[in-house]
């Protein structure tokens, strides 16, 4: 029977159990809200992110079109400057002229030179062997002194322009060592600009003034800007012609401006600047220079030829008999040239003789004599006679390093006049010098490429036909120099 009843429950358990579901539910409520405020965070979170994300690549795509857009922009300058023509010219320092096929540079040096000399006072700027002081006079007396100047700074301009004959070039180049009074450039420094080179050179022809077809070619570094004795370097108009022969051979030919020269008793005449009214000294034709040359890596060589009238004319006097002219034909011949020994080291050298061409080896005694005007001499008997004239140069450059170098050189001439000659008067016996003599060293350094600086020692020596208004054989002169000179 006890099987038939429901057991009677505990009421231990019971309330346990009711105890336990209402924790539960407690549990349920308090973490419900909590997980649902945390996918709220999580979800906020992702939406900032993604944000983050579309910004980023919202800057990315402006940075790539920025990009874009500034590499377009340098294709198109580089566009641009192809389509323009270049200003890089035929030569090196040119430019070109926009629109024509000619290139154009701009050349030259600024330089300072200092001197000072040793012997009598000499107030030029350069040393010429055939007029330093003479051993008896004031300059003697008075003694050497210093002086600085610049007048010797070089400008130039020099174009080329390609054309279907082949190139045409051409060269304007000034200084300013131009003939002024003393008082100007003393007092004042005003140098006056002078004309060196302006020529043009197309299809083997030379055309203008430039340097003497007779001149040398060794190029030697001297710090004085005066000619080297025996080393022609004067420049003159001229119509010049060179032919290549191959093989570094060519042959040259040029007629050049002449200047009948010559000393009497009365001192020296030249056309235009001899004291006379008209001029006694006249120009008939020009004179005429041949070169046949050879030159290459190792130097050049060079042998020239000259022919030159020297004309004086006296057909001014109404008396007949005091009228008279005359000519002489004048020659002379050179050799000369540089040979490279070492590296950049080299000898040069130089020989020539002539008749009434002194002044085309800086030998300044007058291509001639006349006797005109001394005593017993009547317009019929007096005589146009050519001075000889004999050279010799000798020089060495030495290239200690790449930018130090000397230049040691030495020369000497001779001029043989007619025998009356010794009949001038005093005053024009100081200007016929019978020999010439010069020695030259120098130092010269190249700190950067375009700057040199140098100390030079120039000796030079004249001994006189006769003697001079105060009774002097001889003139010396010795000259330390000193110079800067930076090319552009």
């Amino acid at each position: 029977m006890s099987g038939d009843f429901a057991p009677v429950p505990n009421p231990s358990s019971s309330r346990a159990f009711w105890l336990g579901g209402a924790a539960l539910l407690g549990v349920l409520a308090i973490a419900a809200p909590a997980s649902a405020q945390s996918a709220a965070t999580l979800r906020g979170e992702l939406n900032a992110l993604q944000n983050r994300l579309q910004a980023l690549e919202a800057a990315q795509a402006r940075s790539a079109a920025d990009a874009a857009r500034a590499q377009a922009e340098q294709e198109q300058i580089r566009s641009r400057l192809a389509a323009q023509p270049s200003l890089a010219g035929s030569f090196p320092r040119s430019v070109k002229i926009p629109g024509t096929e000619t290139s154009v540079r701009l050349y030259g040096f600024a330089r300072l030179t200092g001197s000072y000399d040793l012997e009598g006072r000499n107030r030029s700027d350069v040393q010429s062997a055939n007029s330093v002081p003479l051993t008896r006079g004031a300059a003697a007396r008075q003694g050497g002194d210093f002086q600085f100047g610049a007048r010797r700074s070089r400008i130039g301009v020099e174009t080329r322009t390609d054309t279907a004959h082949g190139v045409a070039r051409s060269v304007l180049e000034m200084d300013f060592a131009g003939s002024q009074s003393t008082a100007s450039t003393s007092s004042q420094g005003n140098w006056i600009p002078r004309l060196r080179h302006a020529y043009v050179e197309f299809a083997g022809f030379t055309l203008g003034q430039t340097t003497s077809l007779f001149g040398d070619t060794a190029n030697a570094e001297f710090l004085d800007s005066y000619t080297y004795l025996g080393m022609t370097g004067f420049r003159q108009a001229q119509l010049r012609y060179t032919a290549a022969l191959g093989d570094g051979f060519s042959l040259a030919a040029s007629l050049e401006n002449p200047v009948s020269d010559f000393t009497s008793d009365a001192g020296s005449r030249v056309p235009d600047s001899d004291g006379s009214t008209p001029a006694v000294a006249i120009n008939r034709m020009p004179d005429l220079v041949l070169r046949l040359m050879n030159a290459g890596s190792w130097g050049n060589v060079a042998l020239q030829g000259l022919v030159r009238r020297i004309d004086y004319t006296n057909k001014a006097p109404v008396d007949a008999a005091q009228r008279f002219d005359g000519e002489q034909w004048g020659y002379g011949l050179a050799l000369g040239g540089s040979v490279t020994t070492a590296g950049k080291s080299r000898a040069f050298g130089r020989v020539a003789y002539g008749e009434g061409i002194g002044r085309y080896l800086e030998v300044i005694g007058s291509g001639a004599t006349t006797n005109a005007g001394l005593s017993g001499v009547t317009a019929r008997s007096a005589s146009l006679d050519l001075v000889k004239t004999s050279t010799i140069v000798l020089g060495y450059q030495q290239w200690w390093t790449d930018t130090v170098r000397s230049t040691v050189a030495g020369a000497f001439a001779r001029n043989s006049f007619s025998s009356y000659a010794r009949d001038f008067s005093a005053s024009t016996q100081n200007q016929l010098n019978r020999t010439t003599n010069q020695f030259v060293a120098n130092l010269v350094w190249s700190p950067i490429p375009d700057l040199d600086v140098g100390v030079e020692y120039d000796y030079a020596e004249r001994g006189l036909l006769g003697r001079s208004t105060e009774g002097a054989r001889r003139g010396v002169g010795q000259r330390l120099l000193t110079t800067a000179t930076y090319r552009f």
